[in-house]
């Protein structure tokens, strides 16, 4: 037998369809949103960490290019006799010298080698300069005082400011070089005045320094083939009278 008649549905019309559209269209944009957002999340890239890291590095001072000086700075001053010539007097007084050490020169030091400072000294840069050791405007001369005790007139050496910042950077790239404990003064070094340090002496070349110095590097061989000291001799005179 056959069954009920179908009834004929009309299709659906555009504006029957207009919502539902709508709704696939939001749902696939969500979609798509959300791969995106999984794939490339819209955060900001994480700094490394572990061995990957970066150093952080204390902020540059923007007049020197180099990285500021902190009040724990390890910096070494040395009490030194060294010597000044009076001109056209004979002899040579002693002078003491208060100057900084660089982290060589203190290992060197302490490996024997003979030197003219009598005793050395750690301080913190904190301690020893006038203002923040980043941008310091002076040494305080009653911050070494235990260097100097017992050599009273003591004389800080030229340039102390700039030359202490100096050393105390040096420090900074070998820490092994601290061998003195911070605030101690230490004096077993091999101190000698045997090679004396003359700090106001000008070398002033003479006439015949000159004309050995000419011959020393003449290349073309304008003395000849003997380099005797009687020919040398004879050339000083020649050219002393010409």
């Amino acid at each position: 037998t056959r069954g009920p008649p179908r009834r004929e549905v009309a299709p659906p019309s555009n504006t029957a369809m207009a919502p539902l559209a709508r709704a696939v269209l939001l749902t696939g944009a969500c979609l798509v949103a959300g791969v995106a957002g999984f794939v490339a999340p819209a955060h900001p890239p994480r700094t490394a960490v572990g061995p990957l890291s970066a150093t952080v590095e204390p902020p540059v001072i923007p007049a020197t290019g180099m990285n500021p000086l902190e009040p724990d700075s390890y910096v070494v001053l040395g009490l030194a006799s060294v010597f000044t010539r009076k001109k056209g007097a004979q002899g040579v007084d002693e002078v003491f010298l208060v100057e900084p050490l660089t982290a060589g020169t203190l290992e060197t030091l302490d490996l024997g080698v003979p030197t003219s400072y009598r005793r050395v000294a750690a301080y913190r840069c904190g301690d020893l300069m006038i203002g923040d050791p980043a941008a310091p405007t002076g040494i305080r001369t009653d911050a070494y005082a235990n260097l100097v005790a017992g050599f009273e007139g003591a004389l800080l050496c030229e340039d102390a400011l700039e030359r202490t910042m100096a050393a105390a950077r040096t420090f900074r790239r070998r820490p092994e070089a601290m061998l003195v404990d911070l605030d101690a003064v230490c004096n077993d070094y091999n101190f000698s005045t045997e090679r004396k340090r003359i700090i106001n002496e000008v070398y002033e070349p003479s006439f015949d320094d000159n004309v050995k110095q000419d011959a020393s590097i003449d290349v073309y061989g304008r003395g000849g083939t003997t380099n005797s000291d009687k020919n040398l001799a004879d050339e000083i005179e020649r050219l002393a009278n010409s």
